[in-house]
């Protein structure tokens, strides 16, 4: 048995390090490459730079206006997560604490959006958005944003407030508290992970999302950060150096953050899980 156990070990951690491998490569290349020259790149693709372009950098963020799409992205964002957990947070504190007649209906209708692919409902949204003539607005891709958030937000809210013990909301009923305060006071302090846990994956998405940008934002000016690397595709071809190098850049913050609240994350999911 013991034998058989190190074995199955050995394979396990085998197999992890290989797909470790072939996840990090790609990034590990990027990041070499953005320090090349386009000619480096073609000559030797795989060898490390002689003469590291750190001026790539540079020029990606200043001349090619990626410090602007940095800042649109900050705000879409941050504006996507502020608004997805509020509502997220207030809808999932009504479907779980409270019984009434519409309670399930809701619920399913919540579970049924996690269902429906993005992509098969571009052309009533693209429509939507050109009837009210709300293009190259960015509040208007924010509520996108957040409408197609708010299925996974709710359910994931729904799961860790139902695990919340409800002596603790009899007993601020008992103190005089209303509903809100109890939302405010009890509801939103003990489903701090779970809030942290959707922000992260709503920050995220909203972040690397290049679809809906591409489809709604016309003006150069508020293009994200994700739209903004087509800047390095001109008439004389790409500047793949300064393209890697944005890469770096967009990729960079989402992936601190997600290391910086890779625990949160992971103690949000599991303690949602866990039902009283």
């Amino acid at each position: 048995m013991k034998k058989s156990n190190i074995s199955m070990k050995v394979i396990a951690y085998s197999f992890l390090i290989i797909m470790a491998i072939i996840f990090v490569m790609p990034m590990l290349f990027t990041i070499i490459s953005s320090l090349k020259t386009k000619l480096d790149i073609f000559s030797d693709p795989f060898a490390l730079p002689k003469n590291p372009q750190w001026s790539n950098y540079v020029i990606a963020w200043k001349d090619a206006n990626m410090s602007a799409y940095f800042i649109n992205s900050v705000i879409q964002s941050g504006s996507t997560v502020i608004l997805t957990s509020l509502i997220s947070s207030m809808a999932a504190y009504a479907l779980a604490r409270f019984d009434f007649k519409l309670n399930k209906v809701l619920v399913l209708v919540f579970m049924l959006g996690m269902m429906v692919p993005m992509h098969t409902i571009l052309v009533p949204v693209s429509y939507i958005i050109g009837l009210f003539n709300l293009k190259n607005n960015i509040f208007a891709l924010v509520l996108v944003y957040v409408a197609f958030n708010l299925p996974f937000s709710i359910m994931v809210m729904i799961t860790f407030m139902k695990g919340v013990n409800r002596s603790l909301e009899e007993a601020a009923i008992i103190d005089g508290a209303n509903y809100f305060q109890i939302y405010s006071k009890i509801m939103i302090p003990l489903t701090l992970p779970a809030i942290s846990t959707i922000s992260i994956f709503n920050f995220m998405g909203a972040w690397n999302n290049i679809l809906f940008p591409l489809l709604f934002i016309n003006d150069k000016r508020l293009r994200p950060i994700s739209l903004g690397l087509l800047n390095f595709n001109g008439e004389r071809g790409s500047e793949y150096g300064l393209m890697m190098a944005g890469i770096v850049i967009t990729v960079a913050v989402p992936l601190a953050i997600y290391l910086l609240f890779q625990e949160k994350v992971e103690s949000g999911l599991a303690a949602g899980a866990v039902k009283e």
